[in-house]
């Protein structure tokens, strides 16, 4: 890529300006070309992460042992990187092989910034991947990221206090009503040392995590209230949810102080044995048994989200928000891709193999991986292990409207924990109104601009249990 004077000069200021923080690497493709004596073609990546012996870099660099043609140079930003990456793709310095998270890759597409991988994508690659693997990041038939993980969410659960409280610590909770009373019941037990359930108020992903989530396996809405059968948002349809979780704040099930505590806190917590329930990730098995201080001690385990009773389950919410994609203006495509498919295989075994210390649950969009990884002695000795079961039931959700929307107004993370505290239930129904009416406005403004299409919101025949 031809760089001008003046954009060497912005990437250098912008190494200077961060050499303090967590940026590392920096330096022009054409001075890396320079310096690269080996004869082998050299690649970037650049990842989220902020360690930098992170999965991603520990993969690559497997990668680049297992062969003698392609070497990765990965870079890790951490919090900076959506900026930084930004910066690079317009000072024509990008990285030939990117991670798509925490970015708006549709407005990378739309400016020819990103390379569609059809060319790559045969019939029997394809295959080795659940159907949604190719949905989440496909724009007018092209795909142009291949998610790296599934990200979906289960009830962890502490066993220790499910005994204290009376209750079978083995069995699945069945309906929303069941966990309500478990909730209670560990609540009663604590006498004010522990508490039933945790909801982080203070977090705005609560409301992916736990309300989304439920409204999802409900067929009510999908993500942020949208609901796929009238292409519009509906959020009234997750008053029940709000009330259910509104009712364990004011009857003291949920931990004290909950409105300022985020996701962190409560995982904290939950190690500490003060909470008995709370809703969180999938990858949060392999955090609380390799990464978080005392995750090995407790005494936990997960389930799958329960639903109301007597409503039937609907597919799961597959959340596919980090991916894998390559820049434009890789000049090495064949072998960037070649690379990628290394990544895609090893993502979940390359750490493990680095440390044997570590052992990763497989969360891979790639079925035989997971089978191979998952059924292993050591990983189905992890905890957690309970609730990686039903991935058949997942399914991602081809667009998300409101990703792309510009409110005028506030948003649902601004309303939602102020609904939760002090809501009842006629407020509930003038604020969930009000917020259906701010993100259609946005929702028809995305339209006119041509940043959604009518068929993408309103999906011919869409089926929330089918889907």
């Amino acid at each position: 890529m031809k760089r001008n004077y003046l954009k060497r000069i912005l990437s250098a200021s912008l190494c200077m300006l961060l050499i303090g923080g967590t940026l590392v690497g920096c330096g022009s493709k054409e001075e890396k070309k320079e310096e690269n004596k080996s004869g082998k073609i050299e690649l970037t990546a650049w990842v989220r992460a902020s360690s930098k012996e992170n999965s991603q870099k520990v993969t690559f660099d497997a990668f680049n042992e297992s062969q003698d043609k392609i070497k990765v140079n990965v870079e890790s930003y951490g919090d900076n990187y959506a900026e930084v990456l930004k910066l690079a793709f317009n000072s024509g310095d990008a990285p030939d092989i990117f991670g798509a998270v925490g970015i708006d890759l549709k407005a990378m597409v739309d400016a020819d910034l990103v390379s569609p991988l059809n060319d790559y994508l045969t019939d029997d690659y394809k295959s080795e991947f659940m159907d949604s693997a190719f949905t989440a990041f496909n724009y007018d038939d092209k795909v142009y990221a291949i998610p790296d993980m599934t990200r979906f969410i289960r009830i962890y659960y502490n066993k220790d206090l499910f005994k204290k409280a009376g209750v079978d610590p083995e069995k699945q909770i069945s309906s929303l009503e069941e966990m309500y009373e478990v909730a209670q019941k560990i609540t009663e037990a604590g006498n004010g040392d522990f508490y039933g359930f945790g909801l982080p108020i203070k977090s705005d992903s609560t409301w992916e995590r736990n309300v989304d989530d439920i409204a999802i396996l409900s067929a009510l809405t999908g993500p942020y209230a949208f609901d796929y059968v009238t292409g519009k948002f509906d959020f009234e349809k997750q008053k029940p949810i709000l009330e259910y979780f509104s009712k364990m704040y004011k009857d003291g099930i949920l931990m004290p102080g909950s409105e300022s505590l985020d996701i962190e806190m409560i995982r904290a917590n939950f190690v500490a044995g003060k909470i008995g329930m709370y809703m969180d990730g999938n990858w949060m098995i392999n955090g609380f048994n390799n990464e978080v201080e005392g995750g090995k001690d407790a005494n936990w385990d997960t389930m799958l989200v329960p639903v109301a009773e007597g409503t039937e389950r609907a597919k799961d919410y597959l959340m596919l928000d980090s991916a894998i994609a390559m820049s434009q203006g890789c000049e090495e495509k064949e072998a960037a891709f070649e690379a990628i498919q290394y990544y895609l295989h090893n993502y979940y075994t390359a750490p493990t193999e680095k440390n044997p210390e570590i052992i990763l649950p497989s969360s891979s969009l790639i079925i035989e991986d997971n089978e191979k990884v998952n059924s292993k002695p050591e990983v189905q000795a992890l905890k957690g292990m309970s609730g990686i079961i039903d991935e058949e039931n997942l399914a991602a959700f081809p667009v998300t409207p409101h990703t792309v929307l510009t409110l005028e107004g506030d948003s649902r993370d601004k309303v939602y924990p102020t609904l939760i505290i002090d809501g009842d239930s006629a407020e509930m129904d003038t604020e969930l109104k009000k917020l259906s009416e701010t993100y259609n406005n946005a929702l028809q403004k995305a339209l006119d601009e041509g940043l959604l299409k009518e068929e993408d919101i309103k999906p011919a025949g869409f089926d929330y249990y089918t889907r």
